[in-house]
């Protein structure tokens, strides 16, 4: 299945505002992540600290199931003053 993935920060700097991935259902939140970082292998440890949200809602499971129509966004670290 072919979802869309939005990107903040540093992630949106590297790669645009969202990329399309391919993906298995259910997906394993690691892979998810490795098919980002092959777009870009620099981001591999910005990937490693960031946060997988669904819906608007923030994943803590190794795996979940997805529907097509669902909201996925990967929001990197951040850091502000």
């Amino acid at each position: 299945m072919q979802v869309t993935v939005k990107l903040f920060a540093f992630l949106a700097d590297q790669l645009g505002d969202a990329i399309q991935v391919d993906v298995d259902n259910p997906v394993k939140v690691a892979d998810l992540f490795d098919q980002v970082a092959r777009r870009a292998p620099t981001l591999k440890e910005t990937l490693a600290n960031s946060r997988l949200a669904v819906n608007q809602e923030f994943v803590n499971s190794p795996e979940l199931s997805l529907h097509s129509d669902d909201e996925i966004a990967i929001i990197p670290p951040v850091s502000g003053g």
